[in-house]
């Protein structure tokens, strides 16, 4: 587990260009634990297809738009008053939208890859 938390580090610090500044590390490593979790497994192949996956989303969006967007996704689904103001908000749900476009770009964009392997007992 910490050669994977090291990796998702490492992967994140070369990963990280310029306009990646406005993105917090904490809301970078959660994504691709998350995405990795999703996929079934914390391992090199989901790794890798996270972090693609994450920097399609980061080039296509600004931080404050994706944490708009994150927001209503998480909220909606609030029931009541409480609820209502997320369900009622348009300009979230305008980037809820554009995010799940984004997430749509990223999945086509970013097969998961398998690692194969030669069987070698078969080659001799």
């Amino acid at each position: 587990m910490k050669k994977l938390c090291l990796l998702v580090f490492i992967a994140c610090l070369i990963s990280l260009p310029a306009k990646a500044a406005e993105y917090p590390t904490e809301e970078t490593v959660r994504f691709v634990l998350n995405c990795m979790s999703n996929l079934g497994a914390q391992n090199d192949e989901n790794l890798y297809t996270c972090i693609c996956r994450y920097d399609t989303i980061r080039a296509a969006l600004s931080y404050s738009d994706y944490e708009e967007g994150v927001t209503y996704e998480r909220n909606k689904a609030m029931p009541g008053e409480k609820g209502s103001f997320f369900r009622d908000n348009k300009r979230g749900e305008g980037f809820y939208e554009t995010l799940l476009e984004i997430r749509e770009k990223a999945n086509a964009s970013c097969p998961i890859v398998k690692r194969v392997r030669v069987d070698r007992s078969a080659a001799k």
